[in-house]
């Protein structure tokens, strides 16, 4: 069975669609980690069969909060604009199964419009490639694979991108064919060009060295 674990910060309005599509039927552990939220987060999430607990705002922290509780043998990281389809849970037990330690979701973002499709296709080629994932790509892992590699980095951000490097290093991982779907917010936000160019900076400035304090400047909360 799978632990499904939400990192949330301000979330009211995504928290009910996120979570109103998990398979609770099937028994399913569903841990929502708080991050001070100031608006009704909690509240929303609290009328749901979801485990809901409170954290500093750190989504690292949340995370390794949420898999300290969890109880089931993998863990699946879900941020809170994401859903996955039908399914989803079943081919992550036949992936670790199969001898994988762990992997992410191909990303599908909830848009018609047709330039998203040029950035699911990079996005997906990418992780295929060089086994680098993003959390909004729904990250799951063994749970005693991820105790051993001492979890998320508590680090500001891109806490994602140092953790599949670990997991790399651990054992085989996988992209799987079932997709997880993201909001289009935060490119809406900020334009799609302007995203982008924010976060390849971001990438770079990592692949650099370049201080997270001084990165953290250049990220913008969608939200």
């Amino acid at each position: 069975m799978v632990s499904v674990i939400i990192p949330v910060y301000n979330e009211e309005s995504t928290i009910r669609k996120a979570l109103n599509v998990l398979p609770y039927k099937n028994g399913l552990e569903v841990i929502v980690v708080d991050g001070e939220s100031q608006d009704r987060t909690k509240e929303f999430a609290r009328t749901f069969p979801a485990r809901v607990v409170e954290c500093i705002k750190n989504r690292a922290l949340q995370m390794n909060k949420g898999a300290q509780l969890a109880t089931q043998d993998a863990l699946l990281f879900l941020h809170a604009d994401c859903r996955f389809e039908e399914g989803s849970l079943e081919a992550i037990s036949d992936c670790l199964r199969d001898g994988h330690i762990g992997g992410c979701f191909s990303q599908a973002i909830d848009s018609d419009k047709f330039i998203y499709r040029l950035i699911e296709f990079s996005g997906n080629l990418r992780a295929r490639l060089s086994k680098i994932f993003y959390g909004d790509q729904a990250i799951f892992v063994r749970r005693d694979i991820f105790f051993k590699m001492g979890g998320f980095d508590n680090v500001p951000l891109f806490e994602d991108i140092l953790f599949s490097r670990k997991m790399a290093q651990e054992g085989r991982i996988q992209v799987l064919s079932k997709k997880v779907f993201v909001s289009p917010r935060r490119w809406q936000k900020n334009g799609i060009i302007m995203t982008t160019i924010i976060f390849w900076f971001l990438t770079i400035g990592l692949s650099l060295g370049i201080s997270f304090d001084r990165l953290k400047r250049l990220y913008q909360d969608i939200r």
